[in-house]
């Protein structure tokens, strides 16, 4: 048994694990057994720094691949951590509270829908149609018909059409976000974006960190290639940064996947301060940020949208945006702007996937951006989402005071209700069904499928008097349901 005194010291730490040379147990086994006791007792401290494996080897009278091994092995249970320069690092949580990544069978609920055409619907965060800008658009086909002809159902460049990506460079600098337009891919919707990603970066087994809850669809989307997906909570300025960093020591994981501003579902925004961590981490960590825009455009407040990428001097960001919430759902175009190291890699999983986005949609976007702007359908956008928000703002206040609360989020076009104490989200959205109100229960964003007791609400195309009338009988059916509680108790 080797565990000895060196010049009358007694070996502390990791240097005291007892070892046998004869056991027919491996020798790294029989250190990760003793190492991995001493975590559990905290002995070994979280984040403590392990001894270098030639020092630990020469302590032991072993060669240095055995205490490669036995370093690996800790790895591989999650008990330490390996900082790329730097060494090895206890795991700074217990293993125990590490959130298991879930199966892609649990993404199965996210696809059932059913047709709620009577209903009032709390779930759509379309706008309403007489907010698209039809007019404007069946100009710019026609003026695309008459100059181009047939030419104008041609295949594009696969990473978009020249003057469009163009017309986006400028659109994108107003938002701070300095880029070339070689550097701009244009995509069919920011799901295509999300998917084209996992599809040229992820491999079975890798990780991506997403905020808890999270949008389905991204989640999805990582899941169907194989990768899993571990959650990261959720404050009221963005990421628990110490969950984050103990979750980037212990995971290593290709991508962390947030939404900055009026994140789906809860409308978080991300601090200032939280985004330049994030990204410091990114590079500390050897990781990518996906920054999803769906909603940036919807900012109702004064203060001045900074998106990650506009921060993302080391070229960590893929930015993915969208135009069909603040333009038509049915368009399906958005961009991304991706790092150059990336950017060859993603371009070939477009070309594989449809070669390229419509060019016909494309030219005629590059019209409309061309003799519209972006600013003013914009600013017309926000003016109707800022009213639908505080008119729902306010008559949640009136109806529900007491019953529920929530953040007011300043943009986006949903709001996330905490609901009462013992009152199940699902529960409740199946009694507000029966009284013709369609919610999201909060579970639909949540990867284990649990009852959050959150719901959410999408005031994008309700109007005032069904707003009023949902509203009610979300009042009647929680007052109900407590009542039924309190009988219960008793």
């Amino acid at each position: 048994m080797r565990h000895e005194k060196k010049d009358g010291v007694v070996p502390k730490g990791i240097f005291s694990i007892p070892i046998c040379k004869q056991d027919a147990q491996p020798i790294y086994l029989q250190l990760a057994e003793g190492a991995a006791k001493m975590i559990d007792e905290g002995i070994l401290a979280p984040n403590e720094k392990l001894p270098p494996i030639r020092k630990l080897a020469e302590h032991y009278g072993v060669n240095n691949g055995t205490i490669v091994s036995f370093y690996k092995y800790l790895e591989q249970k999650k008990l330490v951590y390996a900082r790329a320069g730097s060494g090895t690092y206890v795991s700074p949580l217990p293993l125990e509270e590490i959130p298991l990544p879930v199966g892609a069978g649990q993404m199965r609920q996210f696809a059932q829908g059913e047709d709620y055409a009577d209903a009032i619907n709390f779930v759509d965060t379309a706008l309403p149609a007489e907010l698209f800008p039809v007019e404007a658009f069946q100009r710019a086909f026609q003026e695309v018909l008459e100059k181009e002809k047939g030419a104008a159902f041609r295949y594009t460049d696969s990473l978009g059409y020249a003057p469009l990506r163009e017309c986006l460079r400028t659109y994108l600098s107003s938002f701070g976000i300095q880029t070339d337009a070689e550097h701009i891919q244009i995509i069919s919707g920011a799901q295509q974006g999300v998917d084209l990603v996992s599809k040229a970066m992820l491999g079975f087994g890798d990780v991506v960190l997403v905020e808890r809850p999270t949008f389905y669809g991204a989640a999805g989307a990582f899941l169907s290639r194989g990768a899993k997906t571990v959650e990261i909570g959720l404050e009221e300025d963005g990421m628990d940064l110490v969950m984050l960093e103990n979750m980037l020591k212990l995971y290593h994981p290709k991508f962390i996947y947030l939404m900055a501003y009026f994140q789906t579902p809860t409308g978080v925004s991300y601090s200032l301060e939280k985004k330049r961590r994030i990204l410091e981490f990114a590079e500390r960590y050897d990781a990518y940020i996906i920054e999803e825009d769906n909603f940036y455009d919807f900012a109702y407040g004064t203060e001045q949208i900074v998106p990650l990428k506009a921060l993302d001097f080391r070229n960590r960001v893929i930015y993915i945006k969208s135009f069909s919430k603040i333009l038509m759902p049915g368009l399906r175009m958005g961009l991304m702007v991706l790092p150059k190291k990336l950017r060859e890699r993603i371009a070939q999983a477009k070309y594989t996937s449809d070669i390229s986005t419509s060019g016909f949609l494309q030219r005629a976007m590059a019209v409309y951006l061309e003799e519209n702007g972006w600013e003013h359908h914009a600013k017309e956008v926000r003016c109707y989402g800022s009213q639908r928000y505080r008119q729902a703002v306010r008559l949640l206040e009136r109806h529900l005071a007491g019953l529920v609360s929530f953040q007011r989020p300043q943009g986006g076009v949903c709001l996330w209700l905490k609901l009462p104490d013992g009152i199940g989200a699902e529960a409740f959205c199946n009694r507000m069904l029966e009284r013709h109100v369609v919610l999201t229960p909060g579970s639909r964003f949540l990867l284990d499928g649990a009852d959050s007791g959150y719901v959410r609400l999408s005031f994008a195309s309700v109007d005032d008097d069904k707003l009023d009338v949902g509203l009610r009988r979300m009042r009647d059916v929680l007052c109900h349901m407590m009542e039924e509680n309190h009988t219960l108790a008793y």
